[in-house]
């Protein structure tokens, strides 16, 4: 019996592992990091979708123009905020269905500027010059429509 309680004894001293208050450090640490981690991976998703949402916007109007020239007919590009979509129209193809849906992200909100559209004519100008602003994430931009083969400018 005497036997039984040292070996218990001897087992208990040589047992190694991790206390609480270790276990706890280290799950703090990794807390931290992870915490860390996101805050930046969402700044940078944020600004990812800033950047997909110029460049799309920029390739639109440039398809816009395109489109004014293979049909040798107007086109037009319409922001429509109530919806959360740009249009892209053509009278060559259909002025009452939209060649082109696409909704933009939440976080992009038009706001006022003189135009809420841009329209190419046959020879692919402009007819009309303006801007177009709007927040992204909290930036404001300006979308310039300049007369004059159709020259579009994001200025940010």
């Amino acid at each position: 019996m005497v036997k039984w309680k040292f070996q218990v004894k001897q087992f208990q001293i040589n047992q190694k592992g991790f206390t609480l208050i270790e276990m706890l450090l280290v799950l703090t640490i990794t807390m931290i990091t992870c915490t860390m981690g996101i805050t930046v991976g969402k700044k940078y998703m944020d600004q990812q979708l800033e950047n997909r949402f110029m460049e799309q916007l920029k390739a639109d109007i440039e398809m816009t123009q395109a489109l004014s020239f293979q049909y040798q007919s107007p086109a037009s590009l319409y922001i429509y905020q109530s919806l959360r979509e740009i249009h892209i129209y053509s009278t060559g193809y259909s002025m009452e269905k939209p060649l082109l849906i696409r909704k933009y992200p939440a976080n992009i909100v038009f706001q006022s500027g003189n135009m809420d559209h841009v329209i190419f004519t046959e020879n692919q100008t402009v007819n009309r010059a303006g801007t177009i602003g709007f927040k992204v994430n909290g930036k404001r931009k300006n979308l310039i429509v300049y007369l004059g083969e159709g020259r579009v400018k994001i200025d940010q």
